[in-house]
């Protein structure tokens, strides 16, 4: 093949594969002729959906899942869930239910695996922690759906497409209520007002502008809830007779299979993701039996106070030794030397520290702790 013609061939290739959308797609799933990213379009041989699914892929944050809390931490256990675990679980299960429904699978894997992406170390424990310091010192909460858009926006900046990014932001609150209806048409002003209400008010839940966000909304809380009650029936801390009885079922299996066939019933060519009453009902009483059983069982957290204690010595001595030495300090040395400009002219210390903290793993954490906490032997020359 001509190197000089091959770009105008695969363009042409590619817009044969964005017309067979329109024969296959429903008619309001994502079509990736109205991709949109902020600083322009790409040419590629992908499908534009799909190459944002290989940049989060690439991307060394999707790298750090591999050792970011789900829930349990701290645990020699390699069948417990992790970060990196979860948001496969969560991918899968959605284009499972996405193919049946037509809707655009590229885009909801690239929701389903970089959503979470902008959680702290130790899980929403980590997280809770972190925004007490943030608020503290920087004015602001931390909120994870939005540090995954910042991560992906600013800190590793990879130009995704607005639906993605909203997809990350407004993944949470799926339990609001049982149908979700996507608010069409949304535009980077949008987005950009969504995450300034965001930034102020963690506790804001957004509807996402696609159903494809609307799908991973839902299946990120349906993935996670039997998944733990499998993880807490292996650590010991619930029996299987303690689960719940409803009509989804007391195993994975069983709860991943009932939900996956109710909302396909109930969304299947309609313009929203929806459950029934009772299969929402009964989503609700498992995850009130998590929270009460298994979220806040005391052995889970007989190590809370110390991860509390160690992360606002690593935070106030991170923010000292920046502020004192800048770009001599820990984070200039380790952090932000190959940040970008924009990046390194909008972001004050405060958010610096909170970005840093919130890429940690959860090992990394540990020994960032250990290094600049305990005392080495000097070295005498």
């Amino acid at each position: 093949m001509n190197k000089k013609t091959s770009p105008d061939i695969l363009t042409q290739y590619r817009q044969r594969a964005e017309l067979k959308e329109t024969d296959w797609l429903f008619r309001q799933a994502a079509f990736s002729k109205d991709h949109s990213r902020l600083q322009g379009t790409e040419d590629d041989h992908r499908m534009p959906y799909k190459r944002d699914v290989d940049r989060i892929l690439h991307s060394k944050a999707y790298a750090r899942y591999i050792d970011k809390t789900q829930v349990v931490y701290l645990i020699d256990n390699d069948h417990i869930t992790h970060r990196g675990l979860h948001v496969q679980l969560v991918s899968s299960f959605a284009r499972g239910i996405a193919e049946i429904l037509q809707l655009n699978l590229a885009l909801v894997e690239a929701i389903g695996l970089g959503h979470d992406v902008g959680h702290a170390p130790f899980g929403h424990e980590g997280e809770g922690y972190l925004s007490e310091l943030s608020l503290e010192y920087n004015g602001i909460p931390f909120s994870h759906p939005l540090q995954s858009c910042r991560l992906f926006s600013s800190i590793e900046p990879l130009n995704l497409g607005l639906a993605v990014y909203d997809g990350f932001l407004c993944h949470d609150g799926g339990m609001t209520m049982p149908r979700l209806m996507p608010r069409f048409g949304k535009s980077w002003e949008d987005h950009h007002q969504e995450k300034e209400s965001k930034k102020y008010r963690p506790d804001d839940h957004f509807m996402p502008g696609t159903l494809e966000g609307c799908l991973v909304k839902l299946c990120d809380t349906i993935s996670y809830l039997g998944r733990d009650i499998e993880d807490a029936l292996n650590l010991g801390i619930i029996k299987r007779e303690d689960v719940p009885q409803t009509s989804l079922g007391i195993t994975n299996r069983e709860i991943l299979g009932n939900l996956a066939a109710d909302i396909i019933r109930h969304s299947y060519q309609k313009d929203y993701i929806a459950l029934s009453e009772e299969s929402f009902d009964g989503l609700r009483i498992l995850r009130e039996f998590n929270f009460k059983c298994i979220y806040h069982h005391p052995k889970l957290k007989v190590e809370s106070s110390k991860i509390r204690s160690a992360y606002r010595y690593l935070f106030e001595w991170l923010l000292k030794n920046l502020e004192e030495q800048a770009p001599e300090s820990y984070l200039g040395k380790h952090f932000l030397i190959n940040k970008s400009e924009n990046y390194l002219s909008q972001t004050n210390s405060k958010q610096v520290v909170v970005d840093y903290i919130a890429g940690m793993t959860d090992n990394f954490f540990v020994r960032t702790l250990e290094k600049i906490m305990i005392p080495k032997k000097i070295d005498w020359d």
